[in-house]
């Protein structure tokens, strides 16, 4: 059988934030840096995981409709 993968669009949100003084706030690579710590993610009866990351990262609750549409303009289809 083979080997399942999932793809993640991180866009900036709230999955891989990192606390601030601020509160949590998009960083770069952050996520990746966080799934490279747990080991229940590289088991080899595990998905293989690719994460791609957006630039500008954005929180959503930040996204105003026209990023919306600009977002969906640069990634019109799903992969």
């Amino acid at each position: 059988m083979q080997k399942k993968s999932i793809y993640v669009a991180y866009t900036g949100g709230t999955i891989g934030m990192q606390r601030s003084e601020h509160g949590y706030v998009p960083v770069s690579g952050h996520l990746q840096r966080q799934l490279a710590l747990m080991p229940e993610f590289h088991r080899p009866e595990m998905p293989d995981f690719t994460i791609h990351e957006y630039h500008p990262l954005m929180d959503s609750s930040d996204m105003t409709p026209e990023d919306w549409a600009a977002h969906r303009r640069r990634y019109p289809q799903p992969l």
